[in-house]
């Protein structure tokens, strides 16, 4: 529940962006931070930053879903 993996895409290790992830209820934004930068398998280790109640319960759905 602390973040994901972005495959394909390498940002600067440290920076804070945004990013939106579409779920089959709608898509949300996440503010994270950049935690990790890999070059195998290509990409970034984002860590979320701020998470809202209703955000955390929409990962918890789809965690327990799989």
């Amino acid at each position: 529940m602390g973040g994901l993996f972005l495959e394909g895409v390498t940002l600067n290790s440290g920076s804070l962006t945004s990013v939106t992830i579409e779920f089959p209820t709608g898509a949300l934004s996440f503010q994270v931070q950049v935690r990790r930068v890999s070059t195998q398998p290509r990409g970034s280790g984002l860590q979320f930053t701020r998470l809202e109640s209703n955000q955390l319960a929409v990962l918890q759905r789809h965690a327990s879903a799989r």
